[in-house]
């Protein structure tokens, strides 16, 4: 890989920002990776394709469509280790991170892009408010071998693409996450600690039939069914401390 010149950052972050359409975006990033020894894009917010058809959400990819479409029927990204890093991470990783700890149905979702000469990649969580999570992913057919800074840049022009076509495209379903109120957030973050609906009312100096009615509210929010699911999907929503 040749010695790369950080200016070359910025004018890809300008170019970027100009372009009208995913396609032109999604050349530009096209361009940009090429010199990191990457060729393939695939970029998109992480969430259940069972609950949410895939034209609801932003997701734009250039790998071939034989393998995409194998991918779907296979709901692959609830498998894929490379997502659910994604969804836990903030920093950027490599599949074979990744790979390494999953499940075997996991590692065979990564190895699958193999048949189709993608063998390497690196993964780029995207995190912000208001947003469900999401990912850019750009894999090549040789070994990866970045540095620090180069990894940096790539965050960078990666960060502009991803939020620059969400701004384009959406909004979506789902972008917006629900806020729980300060005493919703209050009853739940103790719910959350295996406290009892009189004890959350102790603790909190209310009734507790109004701790009943908080929970109730904020499970409305959250679209969960039960105390359990209502505090893991605040806890995935970042709406309380794990």
């Amino acid at each position: 890989m040749r010695d790369y010149n950080g200016s070359k950052v910025l004018e890809a972050i300008r170019a970027v920002q100009v372009t009208e359409t995913a396609n032109e975006t999604i050349s530009e990033l096209s361009r940009f990776i090429e010199q990191y020894g990457l060729e393939r894009i695939f970029l998109g917010q992480l969430v259940n394709p069972a609950n949410v058809p895939i034209k609801d959400i932003l997701y734009v990819s250039d790998w071939p469509e034989e393998l995409k479409e194998h991918r779907r029927s296979q709901m692959a990204i609830l498998h894929d280790p490379i997502a659910i890093c994604a969804l836990r991470s903030k920093r950027p990783f490599s599949w074979a991170e990744a790979r390494e700890h999953a499940s075997r149905a996991g590692r065979m979702v990564v190895d699958m892009v193999h048949d189709y000469g993608i063998t390497d990649g690196i993964m780029f969580p995207m995190h912000a408010l208001h947003s469900v999570s999401g990912g850019v992913s750009l894999g090549g057919g040789n070994k990866l071998s970045l540095s620090q800074t180069q990894i940096a840049e790539l965050e960078i022009v990666c960060q502009t693409v991803y939020y620059h076509l969400e701004n384009m495209l959406g909004p979506f379903p789902y972008q917006k996450v629900a806020e729980l109120t300060h005493r919703e957030t209050q009853c739940v973050q103790f719910a959350a600690a295996g406290k009892s609906n009189w004890e959350i009312a102790q603790i909190l100096g209310i009734q507790e039939d109004t701790v009943k009615k908080t929970l109730r509210r904020a499970s409305d929010k959250m679209q969960t069914v039960n105390r359990a699911h209502l505090v893991a999907t605040a806890i995935a929503k970042s709406q309380i401390f794990p």
